[in-house]
């Protein structure tokens, strides 16, 4: 089993530079791994009984050694914190420094051109020491944090590593470090909504329901405030929460300065209300509204410019729409969508979109909907991919606590736990798929569970952006010019649809989550993996979907599963249009 204590005492500063070196350094190997096809990376040497875990590195024709603590079908694998290589039956204990050079030496063999690839390498270094320095400091400060209970904002402010099978999931380009502190939520930030007002016909906006009505969704403090500043000129002018930090961004801008020079734009400060920051960074919770803003954020994360560009507006109500049309009768008590119910920016008549494009990018915040449980500390929803990290100083996942700390008595079987998640989670978005083409991104981060008894109770699934939509199911149902054009953005062929619904779920989701079942109770994975099978086979047994049969069978028998080259896409800036590789499927027998 995995030694899961520290095997020395350590500082706080020394432990947190220990746990993110090592949180990164997992990434790193597991992201290589994956996309170089060495999905069982064992080693036998009987004159090294130590060392079970080798790497290949064809281009540099060398080899990393080191102890395999966990091989993982899903490729989450763990491993021990030395690392050799060998030349002439000589062992070179490998610094981690050396290790992630190696590594990213042999990755940049994908460049062929040796400018462009020292180039690229070296903006890859800067950017896996950006992610590991932040994660250090995230965990130096829950370290100093007194116990606190598990609720809503708790877990969605505990991602402190991020995407396991990222190189730099936790880099940040654009934030100070006062910023950082101020508005991340791993520090726990909380801050006041800065409130613009823009002239009426300079607004751009789409809603579900109505048009977007101040009264409906705009804070009660952001009202005060436009109506003590715009007096009798309120009425002119519609209203937008922005993030703080992208005022000061926005307000620095010289179209931004003309606007409010010529009153098409009025400032209106830190307006409140206090808002909290989810794992996502740039959306944002407000309880008394009961709603989150998804709030556009001029720097980059990962791999992207935290901006909603017109086409993911456009995207998200399209999706949206298509959502609402089905809603009803595809959710229930156990199995919820949040809708995004519309957003707001600004246009500037007259101007191409390309244009304004800064502008409409900049100003752009998305409204969705909150359930009311994130208020209710006994039925809050948890966000999975904080749920599977283990917080600094403790020895197992915050899935397991929370759900330890919700039984009235007994003791959990985590193999009915994984039973019971499906069947709130897995089933309906297959039937989803199925039945109205609708394709959910559902990984971690997107998904949300509350417990009962800790028992999975609710499913919750997130942020409509990702959504795909089968295009033969969408003119079946006459979606199209009724709710989407045909060029929708959200459009998308059957088989990209069941491309995407097969790594959101089954590859980020679920292998991520059986490989935290099965390591921290004690057990191999492939039980886990046999009730996903066994729960397929049992949909197959009770549809008389044809489709759904089809889709079943496909994750049944086939060899492997798609999975997003996150390594490869970053090292070649295909953020937009990422690499993919295949792994073998888990789910197959």
């Amino acid at each position: 089993m995995i030694p899961l204590t520290p095997t020395k005492e350590l500082s706080a500063l020394e432990s947190s530079a220990a746990l993110s070196q090592t949180e990164s350094i997992s990434r790193l190997l597991n992201t290589y791994l994956r996309e170089t096809d060495q999905h069982i990376p064992t080693y036998s040497n009987p004159e090294r009984p130590d060392l079970t875990l080798v790497v290949s590195l064809p281009q540099l024709q060398q080899t990393i050694y080191g102890n395999l603590l966990h091989l993982s079908d899903g490729g989450h694998h763990v491993y021990g914190d030395v690392f050799y290589t060998e030349e002439n039956g000589q062992w070179q204990e490998l610094t981690a420094k050396k290790l992630i050079t190696l590594l990213l030496d042999e990755v940049s063999y994908a460049e062929p051109e040796p400018v462009s690839r020292q180039l690229k390498k070296q903006e890859l270094e800067e950017q896996l020491l950006n992610s590991t320095r932040r994660m250090e400091s995230y965990f130096r400060y829950a370290a100093d944090q007194p116990a606190a209970p598990l609720d809503f904002r708790t877990c969605e402010q505990s991602l402190l590593s991020g995407h396991p099978f990222h190189p730099t999931p936790k880099s940040i380009e654009g934030f100070t470090a006062v910023d950082a502190q101020t508005y991340s939520p791993e520090y726990g930030a909380a801050f006041s909504l800065h409130g613009f007002a823009v002239a009426l016909e300079y607004v751009v906006e789409d809603w579900l329901q109505t048009s977007g009505t101040q009264v409906d969704w705009i804070p009660k403090e952001m009202i005060a405030a436009a109506k003590n500043k715009l007096s009798d000129d309120y009425e002119r002018y519609a209203l937008i929460p922005c993030h703080p930090w992208q005022a000061k961004y926005l307000l620095s801008l010289e179209r931004v300065k003309e606007m409010i020079q010529n009153n098409t734009l009025v400032d209106l400060g830190l307006t409140g209300p206090l808002v909290y920051p989810t794992s996502s960074v740039r959306t944002v919770w407000d309880p008394g509204q009961s709603c989150f803003y998804k709030l556009s954020l001029h720097i980059r994360i990962t791999n992207f410019v935290r901006e909603n560009t017109y086409e993911q507006l456009l995207r998200t109500l399209d999706a949206a729409k298509v959502v609402n049309e089905v809603r009803s009768a595809y959710t229930n008590e156990q199995f919820k969508i949040l809708l995004e119910e519309g957003y707001r920016t600004i246009g500037m008549p007259g101007e191409e979109k390309s244009g304004d494009e800064e502008i409409r990018s900049g100003f752009s915040m998305i409204l969705r909907e909150a359930p009311e449980a994130c208020n209710d500390s006994d039925r809050a929803p948890y966000v999975i991919a904080s749920l599977l990290e283990v917080p600094p100083g403790h020895n197992e996942p915050i899935l397991f606590r929370a759900s330890r700390d919700g039984m009235a008595a007994g003791q959990l079987i985590w193999i009915e736990w994984l039973r019971q998640y499906l069947r709130i989670s897995m089933k309906p978005i297959l039937h989803l798929f199925a039945e109205k083409g609708i394709s959910l991104e559902a990984h971690v981060q997107n998904s949300m569970v509350s417990l009962c008894n800790g028992m999975p109770a609710v499913f919750y699934v997130r942020d409509l952006e990702g959504i795909s939509v089968n295009s033969d199911f969408a003119r079946r149902e006459g979606w199209i010019g009724k709710l989407v054009t045909a060029n929708s953005p959200v459009l998308y062929s059957e088989s990209e649809s069941r491309h995407r619904l097969k790594y959101y779920f089954f590859v980020n989701h679920l292998c991520h989550l059986i490989q935290r079942l099965a390591v921290y109770s004690g057990q191999e994975e492939r039980p886990f993996w046999l009730v996903v099978n066994e729960t397929l086979e049992q949909m197959k047994l009770d549809s008389g979907n044809l489709y759904l049969s089809n889709v079943i069978d496909d994750l049944l028998s086939s060899d492997t599963l798609p999975a997003k080259a996150n390594l490869l896409s970053r090292f070649l800036k295909r953020g937009e249009t990422p690499l993919y590789v295949n792994i073998p499927n888990p789910i197959k027998l």
